[in-house]
């Protein structure tokens, strides 16, 4: 029966994702255009706050019950599977240009991937540790905000109507996503239970990818409708944001230990991704069907050993 029960919340929670999701989309586009922003940079901090809601959930409830290894391990793992994964299949849908903001921000993924593997060396990541990341997205937020804010009176752009309804649009696409995510997490968490997985390996790969959903679903409809732009710029937002947001929240609620194993493994893996990422999109300012399933290919690798690892 209880099998059953996790079957049924799967499905409901695919059809509701599938659904806020193009909510979700097509009113962040709407508010790009009402603002005058590019929809990359909606893409970066409006879009990427409201899909990184869940692992933010997540990993501060798992922080708050003592579940330190789920807390860290959705976080880390996340920015894996939105680097390889949800990027990867964007790229197959479409090819991503790439413009100089995302190489800076692209940047900054990558030199906030190096700054949490210092900071767990010793072994956690405690509430000091999440205070520098809390004060670092604060920086990186108002430097993007101000950067943005100039450009658009410099362009003389200045639209403040036509934003009430899809806006309600946002929000309601949003709660959709998280609902339908949460929905996911519980039915995965319960059929992974069963199963007598290991509560660190679900918090890397079935809560990560759970989480993710959806900025999977953000990834997808904004390729097919042309606007793969937003899907990269979501992608480095949501990782910045997990980064910071989500590990420093759920590490002020609780010190997250951090094993060896991860340090050397899924920490060297999530930097060298990055990495990878930033060569793209710096080799020929785009990034293109071959790299995507380059992309893919690496997470493969990824599962492989977190699997070798457990056994």
């Amino acid at each position: 029966m209880g099998a059953i029960l996790y079957l049924l919340a799967l499905l409901a929670s695919l059809a509701l994702i599938a659904k806020a999701g193009n909510i979700f989309v097509n009113s962040a586009c709407a508010i790009a255009r009402g603002l005058g922003v590019p929809k990359a940079v909606i893409g970066l901090t409006l879009v990427s706050f409201a899909t990184t809601a869940p692992e933010f959930i997540t990993s501060v409830s798992a922080a708050s019950l003592g579940r330190v290894e789920m807390a860290y391990g959705n976080a880390v793992g996340t920015c894996i599977f939105n680097a390889v994964v949800i990027l990867g299949i964007a790229a197959l849908i479409a090819s991503i240009l790439v413009g100089r903001e995302r190489l800076h921000e692209g940047f900054v993924m990558l030199v906030l991937g190096g700054l949490v593997t210092l900071l767990a060396l010793d072994g956690e990541v405690d509430r000091f540790d999440a205070l520098v990341l809390l004060l670092v997205l604060a920086v990186f937020l108002r430097f993007v905000l101000l950067r943005e804010s100039n450009r658009v009176k410099r362009a003389g752009v200045v639209k403040k109507s036509g934003l009430k309804h899809p806006a309600i649009l946002f929000l309601l696409g949003a709660a959709g996503i998280v609902v339908g995510a949460k929905l996911l997490i519980y039915s995965g968490v319960g059929i992974a239970a069963l199963c007598g997985v290991s509560e660190a390996t679900i918090g890397f790969t079935l809560v990560a990818a759970g989480t993710s959903l959806p900025e999977l679903a953000t990834a997808i409809i904004s390729s097919y409708k042309g606007a793969a732009e937003l899907s990269l710029g979501n992608v480095i937002g949501a990782n910045i944001l997990d980064l910071t947001w989500v590990l420093g929240s759920a590490a002020l609620v609780s010190p997250l230990v951090v094993e060896r194993w991860q340090l050397l493994f899924s920490n060297l893996f999530m930097i060298l991704v990055m990495a990878t990422i930033l060569g793209l999109m710096r080799a020929r300012r785009k990034i293109t069907r071959k790299g995507g399933a380059g992309l893919l290919a690496l997470y493969i690798l990824y599962a492989a050993g977190i699997l070798a690892f457990w056994r």
